[in-house]
């Protein structure tokens, strides 16, 4: 077997005398276990952002069809592939999840998340706990329904199997949330020592079952999560790189004082060059396991046709990726492309002292992971696999059986609608005006005005204006980028709505907006690079036109425990505001004499500060009893039939037109 090492990487830690005295299983409370002092070869297995992509789906383009991939079963499967494989090498083995375990999809509504108390089975907890894995890092995502699902999806690993497996968020306290505090065990959780349940902590010391090795496993959420989810109650402590350097340089310190020298982070921090930054500030660290950024790393010595599925894009850069830490150590860095399309394996060698000593380039690349079936054996795929049986029956059947519900058309489009998150290169709900969110924002609008009455809102009229608005990052069409979703004209189901609108969002009405408010939000919306933002606003009511070499607004990171942070520059980004009548309220940069305020309708995590807008945290909102995708919804139903017999939006809708749309925003 021919090994890679990287000389020069020895960690100066003085610890060469392991602590043992870990607790057995019952049975056996009374004996020791003491850390062989021998070379070791890790086998570290890891994924992120599987995103409730629970069934494999036909997502790549090839010479024999469109290919069928990933999957929760199938993904099971190339785990335990690649475990057995691990075993018969002699190495221990560590199976990390790397946060975003479930995404708020139709996929996951089928586990009825937004209902506190249904008794629904929470399928992708179900999935992952019949996984090997070891332990799980949490995202942002696990926050998108609130703590008190966050809780559920926890304790269904409970019921399943895995009462006592670890979730780790290095840099969260939960002592002031209610419905997880009760699930929090220790800082350092120990495997075979976690009790009662008690499965929330911050690091984890794992012990290898066959080599009696032991490693630690620190972690961290990334500092935004406050102004992009909805973690309520749960504090972060820290609020930007060197708060949270400093967090997880505490945890790595304490496993050391513990005997513990070989030390795997796991974080979420939304993009790996985040890790990079991170590993920077850092001393002790082995390895980095980066998720939140969906980026998928490319092994230079495996060939793509081992290693990439057929079709796949150009991956961003090289696995593992070299890193360096505060004390000019070399730290690989690993993270792969989500949804269960790939699972990444690092074979880490380590010495007898438990120094990094390099890694095996023969095993070390991400596994694609390719059912079986026909296409596969067109393209004379060799490493395809059976998907494990008590997912499918557990898992894919009662979801399929859920899905069926919401396959039926219920409207139809003559008209193709962007729903792409774009970037800076391609047109997206982040970046700039779509048809897609013009659709989206329209709903809002149209709720409002069957609903401001019975609520006891103000009615949209002169004196009163109403403006819609939808921030980008709440537009999601996954995995497709389009409505209809296969890209062309035709019907769409409720199915599609849900993927589109996925979050447990409620409309909500802002009144009394004066124009120095709504300028400040829409400064914020600006505030976007070219690459954009989820705080980019889809809008409807309004015309804005921002100035891209205007200063953007600038808002600091909220400190801990507080819901959104402070605007520190104001911005010089909004050119002009123009009410759909006509009338201006900002003119070159500057407020219009006897402006109208205005009533802003959106969702609930946008009115609340969601996305770091401070402007509109602080007014007062007031329901009106709809969710935004039941906005979306009625609005869709409400268009005259067409020759399908179901309510169409017909090619000559000059609103939609147009992928760009009709000019409600204008980038200068």
């Amino acid at each position: 077997m021919k090994r890679f090492v990287i000389k020069g990487t020895v960690l100066t830690s003085a610890i060469t005398i392991l602590i043992g005295g870990l607790l057995q299983p019952a049975g056996a409370q009374n004996k020791v276990t003491i850390e062989p002092k021998t070379p070791v070869t890790l086998t570290l297995l890891h994924n992120n952002d599987g995103e409730s992509s629970l069934l494999a789906d036909a997502l790549y383009t090839t010479d024999a069809g469109k290919l069928p991939v990933g999957g929760a079963a199938a993904f099971a499967a190339v785990m335990k592939r690649e475990i057995s494989e691990a075993r018969a090498l002699g190495n221990a083995v560590l199976s990390v999840y790397a946060g975003d375990s479930f995404l708020a999809s139709k996929n996951i509504i089928c586990s009825e998340p937004a209902i506190t108390n249904s008794t629904k089975p929470v399928l992708d907890a179900i999935a992952q706990a019949k996984m090997p894995y070891d332990v799980h890092v949490l995202g942002n995502h696990e926050f998108d329904y609130g703590t008190s699902f966050l809780a559920r999806y926890v304790k269904s690993f409970q019921a399943n199997g895995k009462r006592n497996y670890p979730f780790l968020a290095g840099n969260l306290d939960f002592s002031s949330n209610s419905e997880l505090k009760g699930l929090y065990g220790k800082q350092t959780l120990v495997k075979g020592n976690i009790r009662n349940g008690k499965a929330l902590g911050a690091s984890y010391i794992h012990v290898d079952p066959v080599t009696k090795h032991r490693f630690g496993v620190v972690s961290a959420v990334t500092w935004t999560l406050r102004t992009i989810s909805s973690p309520g109650t749960v504090k972060l402590t820290s609020n930007d790189l060197q708060t949270t350097a400093k967090v997880v340089q505490g945890q790595i310190d304490g496993l050391l004082k513990q005997g513990v020298n070989k030390i795997i982070l796991v974080s979420h921090l939304q993009a790996a060059s985040n890790d990079r930054e991170l590993v920077d500030l850092l001393k002790g660290v082995d390895v980095a396991v980066a998720g939140g950024g969906d980026e998928l790393l490319q092994a230079a010595s495996t060939p793509n046709s081992i290693e990439l599925i057929p079709g796949e894009s150009a991956p961003v850069g090289p696995y593992p990726t070299s890193l360096v830490d505060a004390e000019g150590k070399f730290v690989p860095l690993v993270t792969t492309s989500g949804n269960y399309k790939y699972l990444g394996r690092l074979d880490v060698n380590f010495d007898a002292a438990g120094n990094f000593a390099g890694f095996d380039t023969l095993y070390s690349y991400p596994r694609r992971v390719i059912p079986d079936g026909e296409i596969a054996v067109a393209l004379k795929i060799k490493d395809t696999v059976k998907p494990a049986t008590d997912i499918v029956n557990l898992v894919e059947k009662p979801l399929n059986e859920c899905l069926a519900k919401f396959s039926t058309p219920f409207a139809n489009s003559e008209i193709v609608f962007n729903t792409d998150r774009g970037s800076a290169t391609v047109l997206g709900v982040r970046t700039s005006e779509t048809n897609g969110g013009n659709l989206v924002a329209d709903a809002f609008a149209f709720g409002y005005a069957n609903r401001h009455e019975k609520a006891g809102l103000p009615k949209p009229s002169v004196a009163t204006p109403m403006i819609a608005i939808q921030n980008g990052g709440g537009i999601r069409q996954n995995p497709a980028i389009t409505l209809p979703v296969d890209g062309k004209a035709g019907n769409i189901s409720r199915g599609n709505t849900f993927d589109l609108l996925p979050f447990s969002n409620t409309l909500v009405a802002v009144v009394d907006v004066t124009p120095a408010n709504l300028k400040s939000i829409f400064e914020r919306s600006c505030s976007v690079s070219t690459a954009g933002g989820g705080q980019f606003l889809q809008v409807s009511g309004i015309k804005v036109v921002c100035l891209r070499a205007g200063t953007a607004q600038v808002v600091s990171n909220p400190a801990a425990g507080a819901s959104t942070g402070s605007i520190t520059g104001e911005g010089t980004r909004v050119n002009s505001l123009i009410l759909a009548d006509g009338r201006k309220i900002i003119t070159d940069g500057a407020l219009v004499p006897g402006a109208p305020s205005v009533t802003i309708v959106t969702n609930n995590f946008t009115a609340d500060g969601g996305d770091n807008y401070p402007t509109l945290a602080a007014l007062k909102k007031y329901a009106f009893g709809i969710s935004y995708e039941e906005a979306l919804f009625e609005y869709l139903s409400a268009f005259p039939k067409g020759l399908s017999g179901l309510p169409t939006i017909a090619a000559s809708d000059a609103r939609y037109t147009k992928l760009t749309g009709e000019g409600r925003i204008i980038w200068q």
